[in-house]
Protein backbone atom coordinates (compact mmCIF):
# COMPACT_ATOMS: atom_id res chain seq x y z
CA UNK A 1 0.00 0.00 0.00
CA UNK A 2 1.33 3.65 -0.15
CA UNK A 3 -0.23 6.45 1.76
CA UNK A 4 -0.14 10.02 0.16
CA UNK A 5 -1.27 13.52 1.06
CA UNK A 6 -3.18 15.48 -0.10
CA UNK A 7 -3.03 19.59 0.20
CA UNK A 8 -5.20 19.32 2.81
CA UNK A 9 -3.55 16.84 5.25
CA UNK A 10 -5.99 13.95 4.31
CA UNK A 11 -4.83 10.21 3.10
CA UNK A 12 -5.00 8.39 0.36
CA UNK A 13 -4.32 4.47 0.84
CA UNK A 14 -3.93 2.73 -2.53
CA UNK A 15 -3.22 -1.32 -1.77
CA UNK A 16 -1.21 -2.82 -4.76
CA UNK A 17 0.17 -6.11 -3.64
CA UNK A 18 -1.09 -8.65 -5.25
CA UNK A 19 -3.25 -8.78 -8.83
CA UNK A 20 -6.81 -7.82 -8.10
CA UNK A 21 -6.01 -7.13 -4.79
CA UNK A 22 -5.73 -10.10 -3.63
CA UNK A 23 -3.53 -12.90 -2.70
CA UNK A 24 -1.31 -14.77 -5.36
CA UNK A 25 -1.58 -18.39 -6.36
CA UNK A 26 -0.05 -20.38 -3.23
CA UNK A 27 3.90 -21.26 -3.81
CA UNK A 28 4.12 -18.68 -6.66
CA UNK A 29 5.97 -15.61 -7.01
CA UNK A 30 5.09 -12.66 -8.86
CA UNK A 31 7.83 -11.26 -10.70
CA UNK A 32 7.64 -7.84 -12.23
CA UNK A 33 3.81 -7.44 -11.92
CA UNK A 34 2.87 -4.21 -12.76
CA UNK A 35 1.32 -1.90 -10.07
CA UNK A 36 -2.82 -1.76 -9.68
CA UNK A 37 -4.47 1.52 -9.47
CA UNK A 38 -5.89 1.60 -5.83
CA UNK A 39 -8.49 2.77 -4.19
CA UNK A 40 -9.10 6.58 -2.36
CA UNK A 41 -9.96 5.61 1.48
CA UNK A 42 -12.00 8.44 1.64
CA UNK A 43 -14.09 8.15 -2.05
CA UNK A 44 -13.48 5.05 -3.26
CA UNK A 45 -11.91 6.84 -6.41
CA UNK A 46 -9.28 5.25 -8.40
CA UNK A 47 -6.28 7.19 -8.08
CA UNK A 48 -3.94 8.42 -10.32
CA UNK A 49 -0.43 6.88 -10.17
CA UNK A 50 2.38 7.37 -12.53
CA UNK A 51 3.40 4.66 -14.91
CA UNK A 52 6.11 2.83 -13.12
CA UNK A 53 8.78 0.87 -14.76
CA UNK A 54 10.09 -2.50 -14.07
CA UNK A 55 12.44 -2.42 -11.84
CA UNK A 56 15.64 -4.67 -12.67
CA UNK A 57 17.71 -5.53 -9.73
CA UNK A 58 21.04 -7.93 -10.54
CA UNK A 59 22.60 -10.11 -7.66
CA UNK A 60 25.45 -8.56 -5.70
CA UNK A 61 28.69 -10.15 -7.05
CA UNK A 62 31.99 -9.61 -6.49
CA UNK A 63 34.59 -11.04 -8.79
CA UNK A 64 36.21 -7.83 -9.18
CA UNK A 65 37.26 -7.51 -5.92
CA UNK A 66 38.29 -11.48 -5.98
CA UNK A 67 40.37 -12.54 -9.46
CA UNK A 68 42.10 -9.17 -10.89
CA UNK A 69 39.56 -10.21 -14.00
CA UNK A 70 39.31 -7.18 -15.55
CA UNK A 71 35.08 -5.95 -14.93
CA UNK A 72 32.94 -3.52 -16.73
CA UNK A 73 31.35 -1.28 -14.99
CA UNK A 74 28.04 0.67 -15.55
CA UNK A 75 24.98 1.75 -13.79
CA UNK A 76 21.97 -0.06 -14.62
CA UNK A 77 20.62 -3.68 -14.00
CA UNK A 78 19.96 -6.35 -16.85
CA UNK A 79 16.13 -7.67 -17.52
CA UNK A 80 14.59 -9.93 -15.33
CA UNK A 81 12.64 -12.98 -16.81
CA UNK A 82 8.76 -12.12 -17.08
CA UNK A 83 5.85 -12.96 -19.35
CA UNK A 84 5.99 -12.77 -22.79
CA UNK A 85 6.46 -10.15 -24.34
CA UNK A 86 10.14 -10.11 -23.18
CA UNK A 87 11.78 -6.66 -21.74
CA UNK A 88 14.42 -4.88 -23.96
CA UNK A 89 17.70 -4.97 -22.66
CA UNK A 90 19.20 -2.12 -20.80
CA UNK A 91 21.16 0.62 -21.43
CA UNK A 92 25.13 -0.72 -22.54
CA UNK A 93 27.97 -0.97 -19.88
CA UNK A 94 30.50 1.80 -19.53
CA UNK A 95 34.25 1.22 -19.99
CA UNK A 96 36.32 -0.79 -17.79
CA UNK A 97 37.81 -0.28 -14.65
CA UNK A 98 40.57 -1.17 -12.68
CA UNK A 99 40.29 -4.07 -10.81
CA UNK A 100 39.29 -4.65 -7.43
CA UNK A 101 38.26 -0.70 -7.51
CA UNK A 102 34.82 0.46 -7.17
CA UNK A 103 34.20 3.40 -9.83
CA UNK A 104 31.67 6.25 -10.05
CA UNK A 105 29.16 4.99 -12.10
CA UNK A 106 29.52 6.78 -15.33
CA UNK A 107 26.93 8.73 -17.86
CA UNK A 108 25.19 5.57 -19.99
CA UNK A 109 25.62 6.16 -23.39
CA UNK A 110 22.34 5.55 -25.59
CA UNK A 111 21.72 1.96 -26.18
CA UNK A 112 23.20 0.24 -28.95
CA UNK A 113 22.36 -3.37 -28.71
CA UNK A 114 19.13 -4.56 -26.91
CA UNK A 115 18.51 -8.49 -25.82
CA UNK A 116 15.75 -10.34 -27.93
CA UNK A 117 15.34 -13.14 -25.27
CA UNK A 118 14.22 -16.53 -27.28
CA UNK A 119 11.47 -18.51 -26.00
CA UNK A 120 12.98 -22.73 -25.70
CA UNK A 121 10.84 -24.71 -24.07
CA UNK A 122 9.05 -22.09 -22.12
CA UNK A 123 12.19 -20.76 -20.71
CA UNK A 124 13.28 -17.20 -21.90
CA UNK A 125 17.23 -17.23 -23.13
CA UNK A 126 19.43 -14.93 -24.65
CA UNK A 127 21.35 -16.20 -27.44
CA UNK A 128 25.63 -15.98 -27.40
CA UNK A 129 26.05 -13.59 -29.68
CA UNK A 130 23.80 -10.88 -27.99
CA UNK A 131 25.55 -11.35 -24.60
CA UNK A 132 28.61 -11.12 -26.26
CA UNK A 133 27.58 -7.88 -27.88
CA UNK A 134 25.73 -6.19 -25.32
CA UNK A 135 28.70 -6.64 -23.21
CA UNK A 136 31.17 -5.62 -25.45
CA UNK A 137 33.21 -8.87 -25.57
CA UNK A 138 34.68 -11.16 -28.71
CA UNK A 139 33.19 -13.91 -29.73
CA UNK A 140 34.61 -17.31 -31.82
CA UNK A 141 34.98 -17.47 -35.10
CA UNK A 142 33.08 -20.70 -34.93
CA UNK A 143 30.56 -21.71 -32.80
CA UNK A 144 31.41 -24.89 -31.55
CA UNK A 145 29.27 -27.41 -28.38
CA UNK A 146 32.27 -25.71 -25.82
CA UNK A 147 32.94 -21.49 -26.66
CA UNK A 148 34.73 -18.74 -25.26
CA UNK A 149 33.87 -15.23 -25.09
CA UNK A 150 36.49 -12.86 -24.14
CA UNK A 151 37.30 -8.99 -23.59
CA UNK A 152 39.37 -7.59 -26.55
CA UNK A 153 42.83 -7.67 -23.81
CA UNK A 154 41.51 -11.38 -22.89
CA UNK A 155 41.18 -10.66 -19.51
CA UNK A 156 38.09 -11.84 -18.67
CA UNK A 157 36.47 -15.05 -20.14
CA UNK A 158 33.56 -17.13 -19.91
CA UNK A 159 33.73 -20.47 -20.90
CA UNK A 160 30.73 -22.35 -21.87
CA UNK A 161 29.48 -26.07 -23.01
CA UNK A 162 26.36 -26.54 -24.76
CA UNK A 163 24.19 -28.82 -22.46
CA UNK A 164 25.93 -28.26 -18.92
CA UNK A 165 25.23 -25.98 -16.04
CA UNK A 166 28.82 -25.71 -15.39
CA UNK A 167 30.91 -22.44 -16.19
CA UNK A 168 34.36 -20.80 -16.09
CA UNK A 169 34.39 -17.18 -15.31
CA UNK A 170 38.38 -15.96 -15.76
CA UNK A 171 38.81 -19.55 -14.54
CA UNK A 172 36.77 -19.95 -11.74
CA UNK A 173 33.82 -22.46 -11.88
CA UNK A 174 30.22 -21.24 -11.63
CA UNK A 175 27.25 -23.13 -12.15
CA UNK A 176 24.03 -21.78 -14.04
CA UNK A 177 20.78 -22.74 -12.94
CA UNK A 178 19.78 -23.98 -15.90
CA UNK A 179 21.97 -25.56 -18.74
CA UNK A 180 23.08 -23.72 -22.02
CA UNK A 181 21.10 -24.87 -24.95
CA UNK A 182 21.86 -24.88 -28.49
CA UNK A 183 18.64 -25.28 -30.07
CA UNK A 184 19.51 -24.48 -33.93
CA UNK A 185 23.27 -22.96 -34.73
CA UNK A 186 23.79 -20.58 -31.67
CA UNK A 187 24.35 -21.51 -28.06
CA UNK A 188 22.04 -19.82 -25.74
CA UNK A 189 22.34 -18.79 -21.55
CA UNK A 190 18.97 -18.79 -19.99
CA UNK A 191 17.96 -14.83 -19.20
CA UNK A 192 18.07 -16.00 -15.06
CA UNK A 193 21.79 -17.23 -15.48
CA UNK A 194 22.96 -13.55 -17.16
CA UNK A 195 20.68 -12.08 -15.23
CA UNK A 196 21.98 -13.31 -12.09
CA UNK A 197 25.37 -14.42 -12.49
CA UNK A 198 27.37 -12.44 -15.87
CA UNK A 199 25.48 -9.59 -15.41
CA UNK A 200 26.48 -8.70 -11.75
CA UNK A 201 30.27 -10.29 -12.38
CA UNK A 202 30.45 -8.10 -15.04
CA UNK A 203 29.10 -4.66 -13.61
CA UNK A 204 29.78 -4.89 -9.60
CA UNK A 205 28.61 -1.99 -9.24
CA UNK A 206 25.12 -2.27 -9.14
CA UNK A 207 24.86 -2.96 -5.96
CA UNK A 208 23.02 -1.58 -2.62
CA UNK A 209 22.29 -1.39 0.80
CA UNK A 210 26.06 -0.45 2.46
CA UNK A 211 26.73 -1.93 5.86
CA UNK A 212 28.96 -3.21 8.67
CA UNK A 213 29.26 -6.43 8.62
CA UNK A 214 28.81 -6.77 12.63
CA UNK A 215 28.69 -10.69 13.78
CA UNK A 216 29.50 -14.22 12.04
CA UNK A 217 27.76 -17.27 13.15
CA UNK A 218 29.53 -20.51 12.46
CA UNK A 219 27.56 -23.53 12.42
CA UNK A 220 29.50 -26.87 12.77
CA UNK A 221 27.33 -29.54 11.14
CA UNK A 222 26.86 -32.99 12.85
CA UNK A 223 27.61 -33.30 16.48
CA UNK A 224 27.12 -35.93 19.18
CA UNK A 225 24.73 -39.30 18.39
CA UNK A 226 25.07 -37.38 14.85
CA UNK A 227 28.34 -38.33 13.57
CA UNK A 228 28.41 -36.81 9.74
CA UNK A 229 30.44 -38.44 7.23
CA UNK A 230 33.25 -40.82 9.12
CA UNK A 231 36.36 -41.65 8.01
CA UNK A 232 39.54 -44.13 9.84
CA UNK A 233 41.07 -40.55 9.99
CA UNK A 234 38.16 -38.28 11.70
CA UNK A 235 34.84 -37.90 11.55
CA UNK A 236 33.01 -34.90 10.23
CA UNK A 237 31.20 -33.76 13.34
CA UNK A 238 34.97 -33.37 15.03
CA UNK A 239 36.28 -31.56 11.70
CA UNK A 240 34.05 -29.20 11.54
CA UNK A 241 33.92 -27.93 15.05
CA UNK A 242 37.97 -28.34 15.16
CA UNK A 243 37.52 -25.66 12.35
CA UNK A 244 34.74 -23.86 13.71
CA UNK A 245 37.48 -23.68 17.14
CA UNK A 246 40.05 -22.23 14.65
CA UNK A 247 37.92 -19.25 13.93
CA UNK A 248 36.55 -17.67 17.11
CA UNK A 249 39.63 -15.82 17.64
CA UNK A 250 40.67 -15.25 13.86
CA UNK A 251 37.45 -13.72 13.61
CA UNK A 252 37.00 -11.80 17.01
CA UNK A 253 41.14 -10.62 16.11
CA UNK A 254 39.16 -8.77 13.44
CA UNK A 255 36.35 -7.09 14.99
CA UNK A 256 33.65 -9.55 14.26
CA UNK A 257 31.53 -11.02 16.84
CA UNK A 258 31.32 -14.69 16.69
CA UNK A 259 28.43 -16.97 17.47
CA UNK A 260 28.35 -20.56 17.46
CA UNK A 261 25.81 -23.03 17.13
CA UNK A 262 27.46 -25.47 19.02
CA UNK A 263 30.81 -25.81 21.20
CA UNK A 264 30.83 -29.24 22.04
CA UNK A 265 29.99 -32.67 20.80
CA UNK A 266 26.64 -32.38 21.40
CA UNK A 267 23.60 -33.10 18.65
CA UNK A 268 21.56 -29.68 17.58
CA UNK A 269 18.49 -29.77 15.73
CA UNK A 270 18.74 -28.11 12.17
CA UNK A 271 15.73 -25.73 14.08
CA UNK A 272 17.70 -24.98 16.94
CA UNK A 273 20.36 -23.64 14.82
CA UNK A 274 18.50 -21.36 12.61
CA UNK A 275 16.63 -19.91 15.55
CA UNK A 276 20.26 -19.20 17.00
CA UNK A 277 21.52 -17.22 14.33
CA UNK A 278 17.94 -15.32 13.38
CA UNK A 279 18.67 -13.87 16.64
CA UNK A 280 21.78 -11.94 16.16
CA UNK A 281 19.85 -8.41 15.64
CA UNK A 282 22.83 -7.36 13.92
CA UNK A 283 23.99 -7.51 9.97
CA UNK A 284 25.38 -10.71 10.23
CA UNK A 285 26.19 -13.71 8.10
CA UNK A 286 25.86 -17.70 8.27
CA UNK A 287 28.48 -20.26 7.63
CA UNK A 288 27.51 -23.34 7.26
CA UNK A 289 30.85 -25.86 7.83
CA UNK A 290 30.20 -29.42 6.80
CA UNK A 291 32.29 -32.33 5.30
CA UNK A 292 31.88 -34.50 1.58
CA UNK A 293 31.69 -38.06 0.46
CA UNK A 294 32.03 -39.07 -2.75
CA UNK A 295 33.60 -41.67 -5.18
CA UNK A 296 37.28 -42.42 -4.14
CA UNK A 297 38.96 -39.88 -7.11
CA UNK A 298 36.48 -36.85 -5.69
CA UNK A 299 38.53 -33.76 -3.67
CA UNK A 300 38.53 -29.92 -3.29
CA UNK A 301 36.56 -27.49 -1.61
CA UNK A 302 33.01 -26.05 -2.75
CA UNK A 303 30.92 -23.42 -1.48
CA UNK A 304 26.58 -23.69 -1.52
CA UNK A 305 23.71 -21.39 -1.06
CA UNK A 306 20.24 -22.28 -0.89
CA UNK A 307 18.31 -22.34 -4.94
CA UNK A 308 16.52 -18.65 -5.94
CA UNK A 309 12.65 -19.09 -6.10
CA UNK A 310 11.64 -21.25 -9.15
CA UNK A 311 15.51 -22.39 -9.75
CA UNK A 312 16.52 -26.28 -8.92
CA UNK A 313 19.52 -27.37 -7.09
CA UNK A 314 22.72 -27.83 -8.94
CA UNK A 315 22.31 -31.68 -8.98
CA UNK A 316 18.63 -31.38 -9.87
CA UNK A 317 17.29 -31.38 -13.84
CA UNK A 318 14.88 -28.46 -14.82
CA UNK A 319 11.64 -30.12 -14.74
CA UNK A 320 7.91 -28.31 -14.26
CA UNK A 321 8.37 -29.97 -10.44
CA UNK A 322 10.85 -27.03 -9.46
CA UNK A 323 10.46 -25.98 -5.84
CA UNK A 324 9.04 -21.79 -6.86
CA UNK A 325 8.41 -21.34 -3.17
CA UNK A 326 10.47 -18.10 -1.76
CA UNK A 327 12.19 -18.82 1.64
CA UNK A 328 13.31 -17.05 4.29
CA UNK A 329 16.46 -18.02 3.11
CA UNK A 330 15.65 -16.27 -0.44
CA UNK A 331 16.19 -12.64 1.09
CA UNK A 332 19.54 -12.59 1.20
CA UNK A 333 20.10 -14.53 -2.38
CA UNK A 334 22.20 -11.91 -3.60
CA UNK A 335 24.61 -11.45 -0.82
CA UNK A 336 24.47 -14.91 -0.13
CA UNK A 337 26.26 -15.42 -3.88
CA UNK A 338 28.53 -12.84 -3.45
CA UNK A 339 29.99 -14.04 0.67
CA UNK A 340 30.65 -17.90 -1.20
CA UNK A 341 32.53 -16.06 -4.10
CA UNK A 342 35.08 -14.52 -1.72
CA UNK A 343 35.32 -17.46 0.58
CA UNK A 344 35.49 -20.30 -2.46
CA UNK A 345 37.89 -17.76 -3.99
CA UNK A 346 39.81 -17.25 -0.78
CA UNK A 347 40.31 -20.98 0.51
CA UNK A 348 41.00 -22.08 -3.08
CA UNK A 349 43.87 -19.73 -3.78
CA UNK A 350 45.48 -20.07 0.14
CA UNK A 351 45.37 -23.67 0.07
CA UNK A 352 45.94 -24.93 -2.88
CA UNK A 353 42.54 -27.12 -2.91
CA UNK A 354 41.02 -27.94 -6.08
CA UNK A 355 38.08 -25.55 -6.90
CA UNK A 356 34.99 -27.16 -7.31
CA UNK A 357 33.09 -24.55 -7.50
CA UNK A 358 29.91 -22.09 -6.09
CA UNK A 359 26.70 -24.69 -6.37
CA UNK A 360 23.15 -23.95 -5.08
CA UNK A 361 21.73 -26.94 -2.48
CA UNK A 362 18.78 -27.51 -0.48
CA UNK A 363 19.88 -27.59 2.77
CA UNK A 364 17.57 -27.42 5.91
CA UNK A 365 19.98 -25.04 7.41
CA UNK A 366 19.58 -22.75 4.35
CA UNK A 367 16.14 -22.40 4.00
CA UNK A 368 14.74 -20.36 6.99
CA UNK A 369 17.75 -18.17 7.81
CA UNK A 370 17.26 -14.24 7.90
CA UNK A 371 21.05 -13.59 6.64
CA UNK A 372 23.52 -14.20 4.32
CA UNK A 373 24.35 -17.76 4.39
CA UNK A 374 26.52 -20.51 2.84
CA UNK A 375 27.21 -23.83 2.93
CA UNK A 376 31.21 -24.67 2.56
CA UNK A 377 32.38 -28.34 2.15
CA UNK A 378 36.03 -28.41 3.64
CA UNK A 379 36.99 -31.42 1.84
CA UNK A 380 36.10 -34.91 1.02
CA UNK A 381 36.43 -37.63 4.01
CA UNK A 382 36.36 -40.95 1.06
CA UNK A 383 39.54 -39.29 -0.69
CA UNK A 384 42.25 -41.34 1.44
CA UNK A 385 44.90 -38.13 1.43
CA UNK A 386 42.72 -35.22 1.27
CA UNK A 387 41.23 -36.70 4.79
CA UNK A 388 44.68 -37.19 6.58
CA UNK A 389 45.21 -33.63 5.79
CA UNK A 390 41.86 -32.57 6.99
CA UNK A 391 42.60 -34.10 10.48
CA UNK A 392 45.56 -32.28 11.07
CA UNK A 393 45.41 -28.99 13.01
CA UNK A 394 47.89 -27.51 10.79
CA UNK A 395 45.45 -27.71 7.91
CA UNK A 396 42.64 -27.06 9.62
CA UNK A 397 44.21 -23.74 10.48
CA UNK A 398 44.91 -23.66 6.94
CA UNK A 399 41.61 -23.48 6.19
CA UNK A 400 40.24 -21.11 8.92
CA UNK A 401 43.06 -18.18 7.57
CA UNK A 402 41.43 -18.26 4.11
CA UNK A 403 37.92 -18.49 5.27
CA UNK A 404 38.52 -15.66 7.50
CA UNK A 405 40.31 -13.90 4.46
CA UNK A 406 36.97 -14.54 2.01
CA UNK A 407 34.96 -12.89 5.13
CA UNK A 408 36.94 -9.48 5.64
CA UNK A 409 36.44 -9.37 1.55
CA UNK A 410 32.92 -9.90 1.77
CA UNK A 411 32.95 -7.06 4.48
CA UNK A 412 34.99 -4.62 3.06
CA UNK A 413 32.80 -4.76 -0.47
CA UNK A 414 29.80 -4.23 2.21
CA UNK A 415 30.98 -1.49 3.56
CA UNK A 416 31.82 0.07 -0.09
CA UNK A 417 29.37 3.31 0.14
CA UNK A 418 28.48 3.20 3.95
CA UNK A 419 30.47 6.67 4.59
CA UNK A 420 28.18 8.23 1.44
CA UNK A 421 25.55 6.94 2.41
CA UNK A 422 25.28 7.80 6.39
CA UNK A 423 26.54 11.59 4.74
CA UNK A 424 23.54 11.38 2.60
CA UNK A 425 21.28 10.63 5.68
CA UNK A 426 22.51 13.04 7.49
CA UNK A 427 21.08 15.51 4.94
CA UNK A 428 17.70 14.14 4.35
CA UNK A 429 14.46 16.24 6.16
CA UNK A 430 13.13 13.08 7.46
CA UNK A 431 13.20 9.67 8.51
CA UNK A 432 12.23 6.63 9.98
CA UNK A 433 12.45 6.02 13.60
CA UNK A 434 12.11 2.74 15.85
CA UNK A 435 8.66 1.08 14.64
CA UNK A 436 6.58 -1.16 16.69
CA UNK A 437 3.86 -4.33 15.76
CA UNK A 438 1.14 -5.69 17.69
CA UNK A 439 -0.59 -8.41 17.28
CA UNK A 440 -3.81 -9.45 19.09
CA UNK A 441 -6.36 -11.99 17.77
CA UNK A 442 -9.28 -10.40 16.23
CA UNK A 443 -12.60 -10.22 17.93
CA UNK A 444 -14.03 -10.89 14.54
CA UNK A 445 -14.42 -13.13 12.28
CA UNK A 446 -12.84 -15.85 13.91
CA UNK A 447 -9.41 -17.10 13.28
CA UNK A 448 -8.59 -13.76 11.92
CA UNK A 449 -5.42 -12.10 13.04
CA UNK A 450 -4.95 -8.06 13.68
CA UNK A 451 -1.66 -6.49 12.98
CA UNK A 452 -0.84 -2.76 14.06
CA UNK A 453 2.08 -1.18 12.87
CA UNK A 454 2.76 2.44 14.57
CA UNK A 455 5.68 4.21 12.54
CA UNK A 456 7.63 7.19 13.81
CA UNK A 457 8.74 9.59 11.19
CA UNK A 458 10.93 12.18 12.60
CA UNK A 459 13.09 14.79 11.23
CA UNK A 460 16.44 15.40 11.09
CA UNK A 461 17.03 17.04 14.74
CA UNK A 462 15.06 14.18 16.38
CA UNK A 463 16.86 11.91 14.66
CA UNK A 464 19.92 13.22 15.47
CA UNK A 465 21.75 11.09 12.76
CA UNK A 466 25.50 10.72 14.04
CA UNK A 467 27.96 11.82 11.66
CA UNK A 468 31.84 11.24 10.38
CA UNK A 469 32.82 14.23 11.01
CA UNK A 470 31.15 15.04 14.43
CA UNK A 471 29.25 17.49 13.22
CA UNK A 472 26.11 18.37 14.34
CA UNK A 473 22.47 17.24 12.45
CA UNK A 474 21.08 19.45 10.04
CA UNK A 475 17.87 22.27 11.17
CA UNK A 476 14.65 21.27 10.67
CA UNK A 477 13.29 21.53 7.25
CA UNK A 478 10.05 22.99 6.41
CA UNK A 479 7.85 19.69 5.25
CA UNK A 480 5.69 19.72 2.32
CA UNK A 481 2.93 17.29 2.97
CA UNK A 482 1.79 17.00 -0.91
CA UNK A 483 5.33 15.93 -1.75
CA UNK A 484 4.94 13.34 1.03
CA UNK A 485 4.74 9.16 0.64
CA UNK A 486 4.70 5.94 2.35
CA UNK A 487 4.68 2.23 1.04
CA UNK A 488 3.88 -0.11 3.12
CA UNK A 489 4.21 -3.80 2.35
CA UNK A 490 3.26 -6.83 4.54
CA UNK A 491 4.57 -10.12 4.47
CA UNK A 492 2.90 -13.93 5.72
CA UNK A 493 4.32 -16.96 6.06
CA UNK A 494 2.66 -19.64 4.49
CA UNK A 495 2.36 -23.23 5.72
CA UNK A 496 5.33 -22.68 8.48
CA UNK A 497 7.98 -22.65 5.31
CA UNK A 498 7.26 -19.81 2.50
CA UNK A 499 7.07 -16.26 2.24
CA UNK A 500 4.37 -14.35 0.43
CA UNK A 501 2.62 -11.13 0.71
CA UNK A 502 -0.47 -10.23 2.77
CA UNK A 503 -3.42 -11.18 2.32
CA UNK A 504 -4.64 -8.53 5.09
CA UNK A 505 -7.92 -6.36 3.93
CA UNK A 506 -7.00 -2.59 2.92
CA UNK A 507 -5.90 -1.23 6.42
CA UNK A 508 -6.95 1.62 8.97
CA UNK A 509 -4.63 4.45 8.53
CA UNK A 510 -4.46 7.12 10.99
CA UNK A 511 -2.33 9.82 12.02
CA UNK A 512 -1.93 9.62 15.84
CA UNK A 513 -1.03 13.32 15.78
CA UNK A 514 -2.93 16.20 14.22
CA UNK A 515 -1.96 17.66 11.58
CA UNK A 516 1.74 16.53 11.79
CA UNK A 517 4.15 18.89 10.77
CA UNK A 518 7.19 18.13 11.76
CA UNK A 519 8.69 21.48 12.87
CA UNK A 520 9.22 21.17 16.08
CA UNK A 521 11.34 18.57 15.41
CA UNK A 522 9.41 15.33 17.37
CA UNK A 523 7.96 12.36 16.13
CA UNK A 524 5.20 12.30 14.42
CA UNK A 525 3.46 9.01 14.35
CA UNK A 526 1.36 6.68 11.73
CA UNK A 527 -0.90 3.67 12.86
CA UNK A 528 -1.73 0.92 10.05
CA UNK A 529 -3.69 -1.71 11.37
CA UNK A 530 -4.15 -4.98 9.04
CA UNK A 531 -6.88 -7.14 9.30
CA UNK A 532 -6.01 -10.72 7.90
CA UNK A 533 -9.40 -12.29 7.17
CA UNK A 534 -9.70 -15.90 7.97
CA UNK A 535 -10.17 -18.56 5.02
CA UNK A 536 -12.97 -21.03 4.26
CA UNK A 537 -12.07 -24.48 3.71
CA UNK A 538 -11.70 -23.64 0.22
CA UNK A 539 -9.17 -20.88 0.38
CA UNK A 540 -7.16 -22.45 3.24
CA UNK A 541 -6.79 -25.20 0.40
CA UNK A 542 -5.67 -22.55 -2.26
CA UNK A 543 -3.61 -20.24 -0.40
CA UNK A 544 -2.55 -22.11 2.64
CA UNK A 545 -2.39 -21.67 6.22
CA UNK A 546 -1.11 -17.92 6.84
CA UNK A 547 0.61 -15.91 9.54
CA UNK A 548 1.91 -12.73 9.48
CA UNK A 549 6.10 -12.47 9.28
CA UNK A 550 6.89 -9.00 8.93
CA UNK A 551 6.93 -5.16 6.81
CA UNK A 552 8.60 -3.50 4.80
CA UNK A 553 8.31 0.29 4.64
CA UNK A 554 9.15 2.98 2.58
CA UNK A 555 9.78 6.98 2.73
CA UNK A 556 9.65 8.49 -0.34
CA UNK A 557 9.81 12.71 -0.56
CA UNK A 558 9.69 14.70 -3.72
CA UNK A 559 9.98 11.53 -5.65
CA UNK A 560 13.04 10.50 -3.77
CA UNK A 561 13.10 7.51 -1.42
CA UNK A 562 14.29 8.89 1.93
CA UNK A 563 14.15 6.05 4.01
CA UNK A 564 13.15 1.94 4.07
CA UNK A 565 12.92 -0.32 7.11
CA UNK A 566 11.78 -3.52 7.69
CA UNK A 567 11.17 -6.46 10.12
CA UNK A 568 13.05 -9.22 10.08
CA UNK A 569 16.02 -7.09 8.88
CA UNK A 570 17.22 -6.81 5.58
CA UNK A 571 13.21 -8.09 4.43
CA UNK A 572 13.36 -5.23 2.36
CA UNK A 573 16.03 -6.74 -0.14
CA UNK A 574 13.24 -9.69 -0.72
CA UNK A 575 10.68 -6.72 -1.88
CA UNK A 576 11.54 -6.89 -5.66
CA UNK A 577 11.07 -10.69 -5.65
CA UNK A 578 7.20 -9.63 -5.27
CA UNK A 579 6.28 -6.29 -7.05
CA UNK A 580 8.07 -3.64 -8.60
CA UNK A 581 8.50 -0.62 -6.18
CA UNK A 582 9.27 2.92 -7.72
CA UNK A 583 11.61 4.80 -6.89
CA UNK A 584 14.69 3.29 -5.78
CA UNK A 585 17.51 4.87 -3.64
Amino acid sequence: MSIRYKESGLIRVHPGLHPEHGPGPSGKVALLQQDNPGIDAIGAVPFPTSPRPPVRFPILFLLCFLTGALPIQSKKAAPKEKEKPAPAAPAKPAAPAKPGVPTKPAALPPPKVEWKPVYYKNRAYVPANQVAAYYDLQVPALWQKSFKLYTPDGKFTIECNVDEKRVQLSGWTFYFSFPVVEPKDMPMISVFDVRNILDPILRPNDRRDPAILRTVVVDPAAGGKEPGIKCPFIAEKDLTLAVARQLVPLLQANGYQVVLTREEDKYILPGMRVLTANEVPDEAIYLNLRAATGVAAARGFECSTLPPAGTPATVESDSPNIDKRFFAGNINDRESLALATTIQNSVVRNTRTLDLGIKRVRVDELRDIRMPAISCKLGYLSHKEEAKKLATPEYQAQLASAIVQGVDRYAAFLRTGYETRIEEDRKRPLSFGPATVKQEPAVMPPGAEKIALRLPIVGPVAAAIPTLDGKPPSTATNIDRSKMELQIFLFEKVNDAEIDLSTANPPEVSWISILPDWQAGVPEWLQVSYLRPSFSPPELKAYGKRSYYGYVARLIYDGRLLDETSSPANLNRALFYFTPVFPRR
